[in-house]
């Protein structure tokens, strides 16, 4: 995962604790202008909210986010992240170690390729509270499109007169796989597509001996994995401050 972050980034800053992933093109997308502090030793939450605004007030990044890659050391910081502003969130990291609970239908699913898929993308993306910010959208979109040309990705809808109303990715490298932003459009919900295409994703994924994917630790989709054999394995920790926090 941290591998592909940086891919993505225009500029890797080092610092102390880590390093600061920065992306002036996307300047409003969070999960591609953060800092990644995995080195922690001496560092506490004070110290990496300052680095956060050396590196990315430096940059002309308007808002402050640190990723602390030890969920022990992130339980502990939470707290004083809290009292300077930021928001915890919480992502579980969830590994395959068994098939799913019952087979599913997978005949409506098909592997699709971007320009099919980037109107569903795009139309999921304006329907959210957060979407008003101007070019946010616009730059989230890129951002997907920037990362699938740092890995291999490959694209599962489910169609319906045409139209990809259901999708996920299968990014792949060596023998591990990830499935990533599974998105059902609200009209076609509770019909089981989700499940069909991440279904024939995991079909597709059959070679790799590693297959994990991330999820909000505190929404129900964790449990909708658990059924189809994902068992959490540790939490992601992200620590967000937003401008006009």
């Amino acid at each position: 995962m941290r591998a592909v972050d940086e891919r993505a980034a225009e500029q890797v800053v080092p610092f102390r604790w880590g390093r600061a992933l920065i992306n002036r093109r996307l300047n409003i997308v969070h999960d591609v202008n953060f800092l990644i502090a995995d080195r922690l030793d001496g560092a506490d939450a004070e110290s990496l909210a300052a680095e956060a605004d050396r590196i990315q007030g430096d940059a002309g990044i308007s808002h402050r986010r640190v990723n602390v890659d030890d969920q022990l050391a992130a339980d502990r910081m939470a707290p004083a992240f809290v009292a300077a502003g930021y928001q915890p969130e919480r992502f579980v990291v969830m590994v395959r170690r068994r098939p799913s609970n019952r087979q599913v239908d997978t005949a409506a699913v098909r592997e699709v390729d971007w320009a099919q898929l980037r109107p569903e993308r795009e139309l999921e993306r304006r329907g959210q509270p957060w979407s008003k910010q101007p070019g946010l959208v616009e730059q989230i979109v890129a951002k997907q499109e920037l990362t699938a040309s740092r890995i291999d990705t490959r694209y599962f809808g489910a169609l319906i007169d045409g139209r990809v109303v259901s999708s996920c990715e299968l990014r792949t490298e060596g023998d591990a796989a990830q499935i990533e932003t599974v998105e059902t459009l609200e009209a076609y919900r509770r019909r089981g597509l989700s499940r069909a295409v991440v279904s024939a994703a995991l079909e597709a994924a059959r070679a790799y001996t590693f297959v994990f994917l991330v999820a909000d630790a505190n929404d129900w989709p964790q449990e909708f994995y658990r059924r189809l054999g994902f068992e959490p394995v540790g939490i992601e920790w992200r620590f967000l401050r937003l401008p006009d926090g």
